[in-house]
């Protein structure tokens, strides 16, 4: 038997992005090598040598929560969020990776995608979702902590090595999807 390409991209969609008629958001179940590829560029882009290449984005998708944000009729990647499910807290996901197209970032869409993923996420039973951020970035802390409302809940010196601190951030689903309800 021959393997073959699967076509089409293999997705459930989860939502349209409010107000921006051609970006929507997919839970990856499934891929194309296309897309696999897409995917894999996309993470080394944003995140150089540290992106993830097809070795390890194939397990996430098989066995974690694989999001991406596309526009639409170009399958073109522009935001990327792969998460787990935390072992010590079975209703805990941490985000693994997180990421907005150069070109796209500024314009709200960082804020409505994780709004997005919280609402798949709650649906599957989760109820709080976590992650790590440079101390030194504040864009993303700004907009974890500021505009969605993560907590810091650590600071880890040294977390990836000499000099790499982290601060450790845990967001509470329901909470935060009351507290954005007209926005949707």
């Amino acid at each position: 038997m021959q393997l073959q390409e699967v076509k089409g991209l293999p997705h459930k969609v989860v939502k349209n992005i409010e107000g921006i008629d051609n970006l929507k958001v997919y839970l990856v179940q499934d891929f194309n090598l296309k897309l696999l590829r897409n995917m894999v560029e996309f993470g080394l882009d944003i995140f150089g040598d540290l992106g993830m290449d097809q070795w390890g984005l194939v397990p996430q998708i098989r066995h974690g929560n694989v999001y991406i944000m596309t526009e639409e009729g170009k399958h073109q990647v522009v935001g990327l969020a792969i998460l787990m499910r935390d072992w010590e807290d079975f209703y805990k996901a941490y985000l693994f990776d997180y990421a907005i197209s150069e070109d796209y970032q500024s314009m709200g869409l960082g804020f409505e995608f994780l709004k997005i993923i919280a609402e798949d996420l709650l649906e599957q039973g989760f109820d709080k979702m976590s992650l790590t951020v440079d101390v030194d970035n504040e864009p993303a802390i700004r907009l974890y902590r500021d505009k969605i409302g993560f907590k810091s809940i650590l600071y880890s010196k040294d977390e990836y090595g000499k000099g790499e601190d982290r601060f450790n951030m845990e967001l509470d689903l329901a909470g935060f999807l009351e507290r954005n309800k007209k926005s949707r």
